[in-house]
């Protein structure tokens, strides 16, 4: 990882609170080209993503069982981010 990277540091929930485990979580949109790749939360939820350069990602998150979700963050060069996304039940 260069130094103008960063990490995007995340945790997906339910609407209880729970942890939602195995969600897939990816980029939409960001100020660069992005590879198409997608990583999984683990048991507690959390996911990480590195975002090559500084500037605003659109992250999209999806789960079985749970309305497909997208939010933004805004990343500062060399600055880690910390994110969570609430899913709401239904069908994608």
């Amino acid at each position: 990882m260069t130094k103008s990277q960063s990490v995007i540091h995340g945790r997906v929930y339910d609407p209880k609170g729970e942890p939602v485990v195995e969600a897939r979580v990816y980029f939409m949109e960001g100020p660069v080209s992005l590879p198409d790749l997608a990583v999984l939360t683990d048991g507690n939820g959390e996911f990480s993503l590195s975002a090559p350069t500084a500037g605003t990602y659109q992250i999209g998150c999806a789960a079985y069982g749970f309305v497909s979700t997208t939010v933004t963050v805004h990343i500062t060069s060399g600055q880690d981010a910390q994110i969570e996304i609430r899913m709401r039940e239904g069908y994608r």
